[in-house]
């Protein structure tokens, strides 16, 4: 099932769901992903200016996907510049 995020609060209502769906206390979940409780708080309750590198910690944590859709000539750009990247390394 796709679920649309437009908001920071869609992204909380999903981390929580996701979290309550697995019975986990909101402790325990923040110590079992490496993050503070007060974070976890924080992004289920919807607060801005969330770090995207804890936010996907967190979602990873979960086992929840992040994708994103995209049109064609942004999915060739996207591949482009993947590939410049590889190549660097």
């Amino acid at each position: 099932m796709a679920i649309t995020l437009a908001t920071p609060t869609d992204v909380g209502h999903l981390v929580r769901a996701a979290r309550k769906a697995q019975k986990l206390r909101q402790d325990d979940a923040a110590g079992a992903m490496g993050v503070s409780d007060m974070f976890l708080s924080g992004l289920e309750n919807g607060a801005p200016g969330v770090r995207l590198d804890k936010l996907l910690q967190v979602l990873h944590g979960l086992g929840l996907v992040l994708q994103v859709e995209v049109n064609d000539d942004i999915a060739v750009q996207y591949t482009t510049l993947q590939r410049t990247k590889a190549a660097k390394s």
